[in-house]
């Protein structure tokens, strides 16, 4: 159904097609030699990597699209936010606009009326439009110091109202297009969504057929073969994570965290680790220290000032263990629920709106509903450590700069807890594309 329902949105759906797969007649010939047997295994197996690889290709892209929707909705709440407090503003100034104008006309009428600088009542009464009375009554030679100051603030007012009209009518301009472009960023994750979805369920059916023709090439069960699979599948994964965590390490050393705020120095409890800088000698030590294994020399002997090693960059202060628990018994709670764009539950979340709901129970905000905000604001407060220090709690990211695309909660063992993509419920798993995820992580406590 839902394979039928992406081919007719247009969506690309997996390249695969039944003569791809072998049927079970060639299984069963295979079988009748060792050499067509073995090459028929390889064959299987093969394809079993195939349908993963493109499952997981599709669900990558599905993410993606995924948090494009999202950054465009937070732009849009922004801009949304922006128009109504400049609504509410321009309201304001207008009242004050009007009322200035009504003093003013009051301050003219009374000049007229004891006949100071030759001015009638009837001048101002027949302006048609504040304009028109604000000028003549600015033009007039012969003000008080009160009316001069109700003129000066009428004027200021009028011109405060409509600088204030004309930002609101731009900021409505602007939430209209942010609108219309996260329309358009939430069709484009539908569609992707859609695919994903076809995707697994190729995985599924088809993957499910060949570990029984594994099964029957090697006179096992294909419960036998899945099992198998999932260990190599396991052995992989925790190799994988070594080699990410050991690049993670290299990174440290070589780059700050891309994303991360001011150059300027940070607090002393920040716990990203900084890019190793020459450590700052003493400009003049008051005594050098000496060769602790020598005799000051007599006379005028240079002694051996021993200069003492770089000092090693403090680690990263460990997680609040209180707000961690709290987080993550919020999110194991959400174990097996459904994944669905944008969802922020009860029974439905996406990847960001479940790392933000689980932080959110532990009274802390790691940033809005987005895994790219979620990174910066990481980033912006110093709670970014490197992934090669990753502890339980801390929130794992993927993508690069400016665009991560995924993010989950680890809870150790190079396992997350995520709200994966469609057809994959709120899980916990192994660390999956190693080579997409960040080397740094965010530590919110």
């Amino acid at each position: 159904m839902i394979g039928s329902a992406a081919a007719g949105a247009g969506v690309a759906v997996p390249a695969f097609a039944d003569e791809d797969f072998p049927s079970w007649d060639e299984v069963a010939k295979a079988k009748e030699s060792e050499a067509t047997k073995a090459k028929e295994i390889e064959n299987l197996t093969g394809l079993l990597d195939s349908l993963q690889e493109s499952s997981a290709a599709a669900s990558r892209s599905s993410q993606m699209s995924a948090e494009a929707y999202r950054i465009a909705q937070d732009d849009l709440d922004a801009a949304t936010a922006r128009e109504e407090s400049l609504d509410k503003q321009s309201a304001v100034a207008q009242k004050a606009a009007e009322t200035s104008k009504l003093r003013a006309g009051l301050i003219a009428a009374h000049l007229a009326k004891t006949g100071a600088q030759d001015l009638s009542l009837n001048l101002f009464l027949n302006g048609n439009t504040a304009d028109d009375l604000l000028s003549q009554l600015g033009t007039a030679s012969k003000l008080s110091e009160q009316s001069e100051t109700i003129y000066r603030q009428a004027v200021q007012d009028k011109n405060t109202a409509e600088s204030l009209i004309a930002q609101a009518a731009s900021a409505t301009a602007e939430r209209k297009r942010l609108s219309a472009e996260s329309k358009d960023k939430y069709d484009t994750a539908s569609a992707a969504a859609l695919s994903a979805q076809a995707a697994l369920d190729v995985e599924l059916k088809k993957s499910a057929e060949l570990y029984e023709q594994l099964a029957l090439l090697k006179d096992t069960t294909a419960e036998v073969e899945r099992e198998y699979q999932t260990g190599l599948d396991a052995a992989a994964a925790a190799a994988a994570f070594a080699a990410a965590q050991a690049a993670a390490a290299e990174a440290v050393k070589n780059n700050p965290p891309a994303d991360s705020a001011p150059a300027a120095p940070a607090a002393p409890a920040a716990p990203a680790p900084a890019a190793p800088a020459a450590p700052a000698a003493p400009a003049a030590p008051a005594a050098p220290a000496t060769d602790s294994g020598s005799t000051p020399a007599s006379g005028g002997s240079t002694p051996v000032v021993v200069t003492p090693p770089p000092a090693a960059d403090p680690a990263p202060a460990a997680p609040n263990a209180s707000a961690v628990d709290t987080a993550l018994s919020f999110a194991r709670a959400q174990l097996g629920d459904a994944y669905g764009l944008g969802g922020s539950g009860p029974d439905i979340w996406d990847c960001s709106g479940l790392t933000k709901a689980a932080y959110a129970a532990a009274g802390i905000y790691i940033g809005t509903h987005s895994a790219t905000n979620q990174y910066n604001t990481m980033a912006g407060q110093g709670q970014l450590v490197s992934f090669s220090q990753v502890q339980v709690g801390d929130l794992v990211f993927w993508g690069s700069p400016g665009n991560y695309y995924h993010v989950a909660i680890y809870v150790g063992g190079g396992q997350i807890l995520e709200a994966a993509d469609y057809g994959k419920p709120v899980r916990v798993h192994s660390i999956w594309s190693p080579g997409e995820v960040a080397p740094y992580v965010g530590r919110p406590s």
